[in-house]
């Protein structure tokens, strides 16, 4: 029975050393991957560092022969863990120092000499690949730049929308005298001046009471949901939204003319001088009642930043009745508060990439 298990046991040590040796010859060439003389950094000089990307498995093989017998800390460690594959903190060469890779990754070459000045050494080190199919793994480490962001939150305004907030800026009745009246004029002007920010204006005139009571009956048909809240029942407000296509034009007993100046023409035109000429945006001749819209980039700039609208009664016996309302559309910005994430430091970092195997 002894000699069955002794049989047993040395055919079984057979098979172990036939699989070594069979490990041993599947293992990698030896690739000879630095053969440098390097200028070792002395005590008070950032430390000499080397940088090679390994695969598992490796066995690296370092020498370092010290020509000045100098003694020196040497450190190789895995890059992102920081853990010491060897660390010695005095020793005056390296004779055939070999290191096993735990893992692939990239490991770090630390050489410090402990003189206060550099020292010149010779500095060979060799990859022996764990097997033949990672033989041509490399080495180089490729860098880039990456930041890391740390964020913080804070609470602020946030424009959601722009709103186009209605203002009143003309709103008046007033009396056009015939073209005989010695006492009052047949013409006249009213300045007004747009308020900043507006967008567009509008305007309606008309003559007599009836266009002012069509007016008013088109209010009403507002008075009630939304539309009544976005424009306070107001027609000329909700034509200026767009919520209303069109204002009411009624028959009246007379009919007048009107125009848009600066404020030397509308003198000119108000005392019927030779040369008033208006300009192109908001006229009409022979009206009874009359509306228009005109944009920010149509409106004239002028000098003194007022703008007139000039009225003129032809007739020669009635005087007349006019109303006048204008209403600028200012950019309204409507802000929510709300919590917001935003960076509060970015620091810069290189990074190694292993190259592909």
């Amino acid at each position: 029975m002894s000699r069955f298990f002794l049989r047993s046991a040395l055919a079984l040590g057979g098979l172990l050393f036939m699989f070594q040796v069979a490990a041993t010859a599947q293992a990698g060439k030896p690739i000879k991957i630095a053969d440098l003389e390097v200028q070792v950094a002395g005590k008070g000089q950032p430390a000499t560092q080397f940088e090679y990307a390994f695969q598992a498995g490796d066995v690296l093989v370092l020498d370092l022969d010290n020509k000045t017998k100098t003694s020196y800390t040497v450190t190789v460690q895995e890059y992102f863990s920081k853990s010491p594959l060897y660390s010695t903190q005095e020793t005056k060469k390296l004779n055939n120092l070999r290191l096993t890779v735990p893992q692939k990754s990239v490991y770090i070459l630390t050489f410090q000499s402990l003189s206060e000045t550099s020292t010149r050494s010779h500095f060979t080190l060799t990859r022996i690949p764990k097997s033949e199919a990672t033989q041509n793994f490399s080495t180089l480490v490729a860098w880039r730049t990456v930041q890391d962001t740390t964020w913080t939150t804070a609470t602020e305004k946030v424009l959601v929308k722009n709103d186009l907030k209605p203002e009143t800026v003309v709103d008046k009745t007033f009396r056009l005298a015939s073209l005989t009246n010695l006492t009052s004029n047949n013409r006249s002007t009213e300045r007004f001046k747009l308020p900043a920010g507006t967008k567009h204006w509008v305007y309606w005139v008309g003559v007599g009471q009836e266009s002012v009571q069509a007016l008013q009956e088109t209010g009403k048909t507002l008075a009630k949901g939304a539309t009544a809240l976005l424009t306070g029942s107001n027609p000329l407000v909700a034509f200026g939204l767009g919520l209303l296509p069109q204002l009411p034009q009624v028959k009246s007993s007379g009919y007048i003319s009107y125009y848009l100046f600066n404020k030397n023409q509308a003198y000119l035109f108000r005392e019927d001088e030779d040369g008033w000429k208006p300009y192109g945006v908001a006229r009409g001749k022979d009206v009874l009642s009359d509306y228009g819209k005109v944009l920010a980039s149509q409106t004239p700039k002028t000098d003194d930043g007022f703008l007139y609208l000039g009225f003129e009664n032809p007739s020669t016996i009635t005087g007349l009745d006019l109303t006048l309302k204008v209403v600028a559309f200012v950019d309204n910005p409507v802000y929510q508060t709300r919590t917001v994430r935003k960076p509060a430091k970015i620091t810069t970092r290189r990074e190694p990439l292993l190259a592909a195997e």
